[in-house]
């Protein structure tokens, strides 16, 4: 160990090479004097390799060696180093070479990051269907950049009926962010509202089939697509331990009739205008976790007035300051003071409570909620 590093030595540039593949370094210095291969076509080939190039390199040369690091330099190098350098100057040009590396990997990691945050936000709803006799209002706010949370609300055809889901996929960031494009993708892809089908998996891991859906019932169609979901991410990518909680339903805006399919997730909330509440719990486990397991869906009725609450746990487990949870009691708190209010302001009142409570501490987790109101 010198000076904080540990360095590796090779005299030959095959040897370098082939150290510089199979482990993980942090910077390489490059003297002129390298055997088997001049400075310039070095740096060219670290630079060419895509696993290689982003690995800052200095090059140590005599004065009278300008030539050497201009050339060097041109090929890539980060800077170059006196060949009779000492122990401060050295910590110096490595010090910065490694801060300049960081600071280009965090503004290109910044560049990524943003883009995902698009094109998640791509997956997500346009805007909510405008049905006559109801009101929908969302919000999803991510703890980080991308979120695993999501939400969905779209018309069925041919019946006009309403389908709402609200999922959250374990974990966060990056992973679950794809994920959660995947189990929205497949959740509304085999409700096929345009189609009229829905897809199921049977036999083979890769066996797909359409069955049409234009006689089921609304319990038949959530059964259905959260059967083939479950199969899909159970069979196909099983080994990546990845699951979603989901809540489903179907909701007639004529009559208000409600059923649901709640796949180990948050109960959804039925809210009266007094703020009373109905819990509608779990009817099966999370979608991926094992194949062929059974799913149940259970019906209600969403009365005039009355509105149906969709969330995710970042909602009852966001934090305080002090580390306290927002909890279910002051979430019901909440809805007690807004439950004669319509969708929109449902909503905005939750998050406005939630940003008194939280204030400036670190999001918990992820948080959605999806709100559904029928007119009086």
């Amino acid at each position: 160990m010198q000076g904080g590093y540990l360095p590796t030595k090779a005299e030959v540039a095959d040897d370098a090479l082939g150290k510089l593949r199979q482990e993980v370094y942090d910077l390489v210095l490059l003297h002129e004097a390298l055997t088997g291969m001049d400075a310039p076509q070095f740096v060219q080939t670290l630079r060419g390799e895509t696993e290689l190039a982003h690995i800052p390199l200095l090059v140590a040369a005599a004065a009278d060696d300008m030539d050497v690091v201009e050339r060097c330099l041109e090929a890539g190098a980060d800077d170059y180093l006196p060949k009779s350098f000492g122990p401060s100057m050295l910590r110096a040009r490595i010090g910065a070479a490694l801060d300049r590396r960081r600071l280009q990997d965090n503004e290109a990691l910044r560049r990524e990051m943003t883009v995902a945050r698009n094109i998640q936000r791509d997956f997500l709803p346009e805007s909510l269907p405008a049905i006559r006799g109801l009101q929908l209002e969302a919000a999803l706010h991510p703890a980080r950049q991308v979120s695993g949370d999501f939400y969905d609300a779209f018309q069925l055809a041919p019946s006009g009926n309403l389908m709402i889901v609200v999922g959250d996929v374990c974990d966060k960031g990056v992973g679950a962010a794809l994920f959660m494009a995947l189990f929205r993708s497949l959740i509304r892809a085999s409700a096929d509202p345009v189609g009229g089908g829905a897809i199921q998996m049977i036999g083979g891991r890769r066996t797909l089939v359409m069955q049409s859906l234009e006689s089921a019932t609304p319990a038949d169609l959530l059964t259905r697509v959260a059967g083939f979901t479950n199969n899909y991410i159970a069979r196909l990518h099983g080994r990546t331990n990845m699951f979603a909680t989901v809540f489903m339903a179907v909701l007639d805006p004529v009559y208000g009739q409600l059923d649901y399919l709640n796949a180990g997730h948050e109960p959804a909330l039925l809210i009266a205008p007094d703020g009373s509440v109905v819990e509608l719990r779990p009817t099966g486990p999370a979608l991926g976790m094992m194949p062929d397991v059974p799913f149940r869906a259970e019906s209600g009725r969403l009365e005039p007035g009355h509105s149906l609450l969709a969330f995710t746990d970042g909602l009852v487990e966001a934090r305080s300051p002090s580390g306290e949870a927002f909890g279910g009691d002051r979430l019901r708190e909440v809805l007690r003071a807004h439950g004669a209010s319509a969708a929109p302001q449902l909503v905005d009142g939750v998050v406005e409570s939630l940003k008194g409570f939280a204030r400036q501490a670190e999001p918990h987790d992820d948080l959605t909620m999806l709100a559904v109101t029928r007119d009086r």
